[in-house]
């Protein structure tokens, strides 16, 4: 479903994280940077892969903790950075702009954005401009400033618009850095919680974890989320989703008998 966006121009164990050394044959990593030969490697993983929301779902604290596996186990932890990125599920979203007519504001032009992420959020160790450079960030987009979005047939999307997204985005609790909320346990383990807002949206997620050193990605590690509706929710979210007309129809029908029940109970007093 299509979202659109108005505005106007102006603490773990280190026992439990232990669990995390996985063997090699488990967890491949997904690519190598150009500091591999190092032989460092990062294996995490979450404390949930699979959240249900229900009418009472306030959000949530999403564990993030992993091991950076490399022979020089007593490299110190300063010596790396981690940072983790939560993206998805990527939505069609129209953005327009507002402006000022005979005293009220009405929508005027309107960008579409074929893809978005409806949550992005970055956890790091530190700072990223205190990491690596931002051409460093800029393929792998990570950042708020590196997410691509693009309008409609791919051209660039007005740096006015742009921000309007990260900005609405970031006062929803949707888009969100934390610098410093990656913490080492000793030399390898660390750990981050993720806060998932009630608004989160529902779908497929990944959560994309970068080892860097020396201002490079040396090695990253992505895991699959699910964050889906349970219960009567999942019923009639995917009723709207899949048959919107007669979702409509059966909407309208409930409010006409909820309002004949309604008269005819006060007629009777």
């Amino acid at each position: 479903m299509s979202r659109a966006l108005s505005f106007p121009l102006s603490g773990l164990t280190v026992a439990a994280l232990l669990a995390l050394m996985l063997p090699a044959s488990a967890q491949e990593p997904l690519s190598r940077g150009p500091e591999a030969g190092r032989g460092e490697a990062v294996v995490a993983d979450l404390s949930e892969k699979l959240i249900a929301i229900t009418s009472n779902f306030t959000g949530a604290e999403l564990l993030l903790f992993g091991n950076v596996d490399a022979p020089d186990m007593v490299t110190p932890a300063l010596q790396r950075d981690v940072v983790a990125v939560v993206r998805g599920p990527y939505e069609p979203l129209t953005v327009r702009r507002k402006q000022r007519v005979a005293g009220i504001w009405v929508n005027s032009d309107a960008e579409e954005v074929p893809a978005a992420p409806g949550f992005y959020h970055v956890a790091s160790t530190r700072l990223l401009s205190e990491i690596a450079d931002a051409d460093v960030y800029a393929d792998a987009q990570i950042g708020l400033e590196a997410i691509e979005l693009k309008g409609d047939g791919s051209a660039a999307l007005p740096e006015a618009y742009r921000e309007a997204i990260l900005r609405a985005k970031t006062r929803e609790g949707l888009y969100a850095q934390a610098p410093g909320s990656i913490t080492f346990v000793g030399p390898s383990l660390f750990r981050a919680e993720i806060a998932l807002p009630a608004n989160v949206p529902v779908g497929s997620y990944i959560a994309t974890v970068y080892l860097l050193r020396d201002g490079q990605i040396t090695n990253q590690r992505s895991i699959n989320l699910i964050i889906n509706k349970s219960g009567i929710e999942r019923f009639m979210y995917n009723f709207a989703q899949k048959t919107p007309f007669f979702y409509g129809v059966a909407s309208v029908l409930v409010a006409l008998l909820a309002g004949w029940i309604a008269g005819t109970v006060f007629r009777e007093r």
